[in-house]
């Protein structure tokens, strides 16, 4: 395999992504993430002013509602966490998953293993 050195477009993609990677847009789902500021971990937004370091019990709603959600994050003083932001999200399998490899590892962990 070479690699064009030119820097040129190589155009459209071919074949569209499969698996993980490339969900359905009527399955994506936003939800609100953050760092607790007391101790950096990320969290998600659970509702009700309550944060949590589990993604299973974020709230997650269509894309169209997701401004409001962050908005409702965003409410309460002293705020407990830092720059909330949305993240996208799938559900399947009744499980709540992140889109983005960032995500995935904050939600989950390294990407290596310990024994590595």
């Amino acid at each position: 395999m070479s690699l064009d050195s030119t820097g040129a477009d190589p155009g459209a993609l071919t074949s569209p992504p499969t698996g993980e990677l490339a969900p359905t847009a009527s399955f994506i789902r936003r939800a609100v993430t953050g760092n607790r500021l007391r101790d950096g971990r990320p969290v998600y937004f659970v509702g009700d002013g309550r944060w949590s370091e589990a993604i299973e019990e974020a709230v997650h709603v269509a894309p169209d509602a997701a401004e409001r959600l962050l908005a409702d994050a965003q409410q309460g003083s002293p705020h407990p966490v830092v720059a909330p932001y949305l993240i996208d999200v799938t559900a399947s399998e009744g499980l709540l998953r992140p889109i983005g490899l960032r995500e995935r590892i904050r939600a989950f962990g390294p990407t290596v293993g310990a024994g590595r």
